[in-house]
């Protein structure tokens, strides 16, 4: 009985990864500028909103993934299901998902010092800007 029970669950897990296609269902470059100037070699944070709004961006611990500037100044983002979106084919079913993401960058004691958003939905390759400033004591920035 074990055994049966066993080699159905096996069948069903088979099944049910075949249904769904994990794949990148957008992309996103984002250009990070100081100054007007491309800035490389900065870690960039993902932040998928989770109902909080920008307020889970406080914390880069609450990142849920992260990209370094190339030479240009761009952190380039594969969006991928089922992490980010929700897949685009299941059981051959198209299907579509939208949500706002966060992109931030942090100065060396924590502090966000840069923050662009967008809505992003299955699809989507997208180029956004992140002006990164500089962040005085106390600057609820």
């Amino acid at each position: 009985m074990k055994k049966i029970q066993l080699l159905l669950a096996a069948i069903l897990a088979v099944m049910m990864t075949s249904c769904v296609k994990f794949k990148t269902e957008a992309t996103v470059d984002v250009e990070v500028t100081k100054d007007g100037k491309a800035v490389s070699g900065v870690v960039v944070y993902k932040f998928k909103d989770n109902g909080l709004g920008e307020g889970s961006t406080l914390y880069k611990s609450n990142n849920s993934g992260s990209e370094t500037t190339d030479g240009s100044g761009v952190a380039h983002f594969e969006l991928k299901s089922p992490d980010d979106l929700d897949p685009s084919d299941i059981a051959g079913v198209e299907n579509t998902d939208q949500a706002t993401f966060f992109f931030c960058t942090y100065d060396a004691e924590g502090t966000r010092n840069g923050i662009v958003s967008a809505q992003v939905k299955t699809g989507d390759k997208k180029t956004l800007k992140l002006i990164m400033q500089d962040v005085e004591s106390g600057d609820p920035f």
